[in-house]
């Protein structure tokens, strides 16, 4: 039988929010790609529901909504192992440092937004994440998949040049930047688990498949 090993603590869930709908716009003749990374299309919540097909929540006013990757949302447009995004404050404190103030936390679009000193990188996950709910101590396992692939519209709305062409070594460079995981972790919860909460106060851990008796 596979168990699951808690590893060391990766801090503790400071944020969560939801995409109702994507957060690139298409914008035909206006850009030069023809789309806009628009983050005022992000909502916050209180907590995420999370199940083997992707991410719910309550909308401030009460409404139940699908976030856009939840493999029933009716525009969904992405591949199917993306449907849980998790991205860590230390890379939002990266991102300022480059880009400047206007890349305040969560305006990437993650669902999850994780307090935490240290940048993080694929190998330091493991191959898992598990998030305590505190009401119940339960942990919810979430396996990693890969790390988020930053798209050019991000990548221009980091510079705010969306209505300029980049120069292509320009765009390489900040592509690389935001890669192997500061723009974000893309996971998909354990088949294994039904549904579960997540919500601010949650606390984190890096996780990994061992041998049970």
């Amino acid at each position: 039988m596979v168990s699951i090993q808690i590893g060391r603590q990766l801090g503790e869930v400071t944020l969560v929010q939801i995409q109702p709908r994507g957060l690139i716009i298409d914008t035909p003749g206006e850009t030069p790609t023809g789309s806009f990374y628009d983050a005022r299309r992000r909502v916050e919540v209180d907590r995420l529901e999370i199940t083997p097909s992707g991410i719910a929540a309550r909308l401030p006013g009460g409404e139940r909504v699908l976030d856009i990757h939840h493999l029933d949302h009716p525009d969904k447009a992405y591949d199917d192992d993306d449907l849980v995004c998790v991205g860590f404050t230390s890379h939002y404190d990266a991102m300022r440092a480059r880009f400047g103030g206007h890349m305040i936390n969560g305006v990437a679009g993650e669902n999850i937004l994780i307090d935490y000193p240290d940048e993080i990188w694929p190998e330091d996950l493991e191959r898992m994440l598990a998030i305590e709910n505190q009401d119940t101590g339960r942990p919810a396992v979430l396996k990693l998949v890969r790390f988020a692939t930053p798209c050019v519209e991000f990548s221009q709305f980091c510079v705010q040049r969306q209505r300029e062409e980049i120069p292509t070594e320009e765009m390489r460079g900040i592509l690389r930047f935001l890669g192997r995981g500061r723009r974000g972790f893309l996971l998909v919860l354990d088949e294994a688990t039904d549904v579960v909460t997540v919500r601010p106060g949650d606390k984190v851990f890096a996780a990994g498949a061992g041998d049970g008796d």
